[in-house]
């Protein structure tokens, strides 16, 4: 494992998983690279994220993700649901105007489908 390189944080994991729904939230809304969080997030940027996070899953028991208090934090599958499912709802409570395009049906289907690309492997933006 590469050392001194950065940190691995839940924090990191969530912001991860708002932006893989926004994107995909944007896609099914026609839209491509969109800006967000004062971003510009493309196809590339939601790939990465999503390796991101199979990779956590997949290293989770060699290479832990702290949360705030220092403690390592198991991304489990049902532990990534869980996630999704908590961020999906922070952002139907507070989307951003004009930036978070659709309604709550997109926003819940982008949810459903960046969670499908990433427990079944699918990267490739082919």
């Amino acid at each position: 494992m590469p050392a001194g390189v950065g940190r691995r944080s839940l924090e990191g994991t969530r912001a991860a998983v708002r932006t893989v729904i926004r994107y995909r939230n944007g896609v099914l809304n026609s839209r491509g690279a969109s800006l967000l969080d004062g971003y510009m997030e493309d196809l590339a940027t939601d790939r990465i994220y999503r390796l991101m996070i199979a990779q956590r899953m997949v290293s989770r028991d060699v290479a832990p993700v702290l949360d705030g208090s220092s403690a390592a934090v198991a991304h489990t599958p049902e532990f990534v649901t869980r996630l999704f499912d908590e961020e999906l709802a922070r952002l139907l409570e507070s989307p951003t105007p004009g930036r978070d395009l659709g309604g709550p049906e997109t926003m819940r289907e982008a949810r459903r489908a960046s969670e499908e690309l990433i427990r079944n492997g699918w990267f490739s933006p082919v």
